[in-house]
């Protein structure tokens, strides 16, 4: 059976996780949402570490989020994870890390510069990371007569980078993964404010009432991305961002295992792994509120933290350095 199993998926390097989801799906879409911090990249970057160390293959990796990604958060999950000092240069050289610094760069690096690479045949994981953040911005900064047709061309062009890297996993045996963000009300995903102005707008009929789904990327789903991709991932798993490193992981959907399960875990500098003793249960309605009552403190918190680091800065010489876009396009991290 486990042979079987892995015909199919490729372990994810964490046994109770494998259980509960087989593993990443070869030739297939997995897609990973959840709050800011929820550990969604962790996951990412931990699912790339893994596929080197089973598998010898490259991953591609596109960070559009620009630093959640680096050399350096590999390096700290390669040595926590138990790789030999001398061997993780070689693991790390095999994951190729891309910076999509607007919706142009994305599209280029997934239709062009990727399909390039795999021509080699060698690569075990495409990971977006994530889906989210620049449909974001570009539909948030449009003016409300041209949200509804500019939310439209860009969930069109994301379900065009979906069916092109569909078809690189197909001819690769590869894994895809997509990070994405929890669009619901609770998780903050979009402002309040932003949410205000998009249904003044639709009061105002400059936007359908029934296009607020797809301005806002869900189509009645609680991630950003479109129906389409839920419709063609294999795996759909939602990371709830809880007190402290606790998370819990749900799996939301499975074309081969029950959905519905979920389990307690931390996030550590070894990535996302099971509290200790922890096993999977089901998710009913009563346990979902309590996790969105328990991740909406969490978020808070963060907001209470910000706020008042706002209002009393430190008083010593401290400067800030002031990020700067390169001229030029994408660049291999």
């Amino acid at each position: 059976m486990e042979t079987l199993i892995r015909r199919y998926y490729r372990t994810t390097g964490v046994p109770v996780l494998d259980d509960m989801i087989y593993g990443w799906p070869r030739k297939g879409l997995a897609l990973i949402y959840g709050s800011q911090k929820a550990g969604k990249t962790t996951l990412a970057m931990q699912a790339a570490v893994h596929t080197v160390l089973d598998e010898g293959r490259q991953v591609l990796y596109l960070d559009t989020e620009s630093g959640g990604a680096s050399e350096l958060r590999l390096y700290t999950l390669a040595s926590a994870l138990g790789v030999p000092e001398a061997d993780i240069p070689s693991v790390v050289s095999r994951i190729t890390i891309f910076k999509a610094y607007d919706l142009g760069d994305q599209h280029r690096i997934i239709t062009e510069d990727w399909g390039e690479i795999t021509q080699t045949g060698e690569v075990g994981m495409f990971a977006v990371d994530s889906v989210a953040w620049h449909y974001h911005q570009r539909v948030m900064n449009t003016p409300s007569e041209m949200v509804g047709a500019v939310a439209r061309e860009l969930l069109g062009r994301l379900e065009m980078e979906t069916k092109t890297l569909l078809k690189y996993a197909e001819k690769t045996g590869a894994s895809i993964i997509y990070t994405s963000w929890s669009a619901s009300k609770a998780k903050k995903a979009f402002e309040e404010h932003q949410r205000r102005e998009l249904e003044k707008a639709a009061r105002k009929g400059f936007v359908d009432t029934r296009d607020l789904d797809v301005v806002l990327g869900t189509y009645g789903e609680d991630y950003i991305g479109g129906r389409f991709i839920g419709y063609m991932a294999k795996v759909i798993a939602r990371i709830w961002r809880l007190q402290g490193d606790l998370r819990f992981f749900v799996v939301e959907a499975h074309r081969e295992k029950r959905d519905n399960i979920g389990i307690y875990m931390r996030v550590s500098e070894k990535g996302l792994h099971p509290v200790d003793g922890a096993k999977p249960v089901p998710v009913e309605s009563e346990m979902r509120r309590r996790l969105i009552a328990e991740e909406e403190k969490a978020v808070e918190a963060d907001a209470d933290e910000v706020e008042k680091k706002v209002k009393h800065p430190p008083s010593s010489g401290a400067t800030v350095e002031k990020s700067r876009r390169p001229r030029s396009g994408a660049r291999h991290s």
